[in-house]
């Protein structure tokens, strides 16, 4: 297997400026697992140094219990509570330390907590956009490209080229049903890099500067890749 340098340095600035997993995955060609561990050294080497605070959740044992004693299966308790695997197994500890101690008066309510991973709170407050949506530079409308990813901070985009810093007016286009209509935004180039093998220019955009009535429509659109709708 080939072992893949980096520079540390570089993928440090990538990451502190903003640019997102795909693009990380893309510039430095790295599997979901590949890139997992890359921030699990950097945070292990202490030159990177997220928020992982601990997710505190309060959980009903009773219901949980009166579920497993139903025969819900482990994946339909996941789902249910929102429970990764290892919250799950903290539940199923919490069951078996309360048989026989756990009192009226204690109440069936608990509390457990998890460690978030880096790279799902990262991704977050980014939500892939799985068909093509239209951007082109307000000053520039023959030059297309196409949004890559979105939140209400900022957009991920492909074939836009800028140097980190540049400050553009940028218009999506509106979804052809209706469910958004087109929106403009003034943005700074946060991140950007061009992929070697076809060329195609990676770009990440903060909003600077953006209208009441384009804000709601950039919600629309983060509704839309979010929830379907």
């Amino acid at each position: 297997m080939a072992v893949i340098k980096l520079s540390r340095s570089e993928v440090l600035k990538d990451i502190r400026t903003g640019m997102d997993e795909n693009a990380l995955r893309l510039k430095y060609k790295l599997s979901i697992n590949g890139l997992k561990m890359l921030y699990k050294k950097l945070i292990e080497a202490g030159v990177l140094q997220p928020d992982l605070s601990p997710v505190r959740r309060r959980l009903n044992l009773k219901e949980i219990l009166s579920d497993i004693t139903r025969g819900v299966s482990q994946a339909d308790l996941m789902e249910k509570y929102d429970l990764s695997a290892e919250m799950l197994r903290k539940v199923s500890q919490k069951l078996l330390a309360a048989r026989g101690i756990r009192t009226v008066a204690d109440g069936p309510d608990t509390v457990i907590e998890e460690c978030p991973d880096y790279i799902a709170t990262r991704e977050l407050v980014r939500h892939e956009v799985d068909f093509d949506l239209p951007v082109y530079e307000a000053s520039r409308p023959d030059m297309h490209g196409m949004v890559q990813d979105v939140s209400e901070e900022g957009l991920g985009l492909a074939g836009i080229q800028a140097n980190v810093g540049d400050v553009k007016t940028l218009v999506v286009m509106g979804d052809e049903f209706g469910e958004f209509s087109s929106f403009e935004f003034q943005g700074y180039c946060r991140w950007g890099f061009t992929d070697a093998e076809d060329g195609t220019s990676l770009t990440g955009f903060a909003i600077s500067k953006i209208s009441k009535s384009d804000l709601e429509e950039l919600r629309k659109l983060v509704r839309l890749v979010t929830l379907g709708g």
